[in-house]
């Protein structure tokens, strides 16, 4: 299969100075990029991720109460082991998935920044 050749590229022609668009910053560019201003972004966490972060706290504080008690020499029954087995399940799994959000979106920066436009 033959190539049709392609004809060259024309030239950018050099734009005069009273042509020449005024200097804006890069930010005020990106600001108003296609005419309408960009949403500004909530300077706080989301609220899913403030609760997340809640639930993980209070999950932490009752292993650690549950763990001094015993040390304290309490004992626990089967059931109160169970349930404490299922708190510190629950705790590392959601430590898990905070953990794989924070990477994920560690590396979709990272790519966003080395995307050649």
């Amino acid at each position: 299969m033959a190539v049709a050749p392609v004809a060259p590229i024309a030239a950018p022609r050099a734009a005069a100075p009273s042509e020449a668009a005024p200097r804006r910053s890069f930010r005020e560019v990106l600001h108003t990029a296609g005419g309408r201003p960009f949403p500004q972004a909530a300077p706080t966490l989301p609220r899913v991720a403030l609760d997340a972060a809640r639930t993980i706290e209070q999950a932490q504080r009752r292993l650690d109460s549950v763990l001094d008690a015993a040390r304290r020499g309490r004992t626990f029954t089967a059931q109160e082991l169970l349930a404490l087995q299922t708190v510190a399940y629950r705790y590392a799994q959601t430590v898990d998935l905070a953990a794989r959000m924070v990477e994920h979106g560690a590396q979709t920066v990272k790519q966003a920044v080395n995307t050649q436009v």
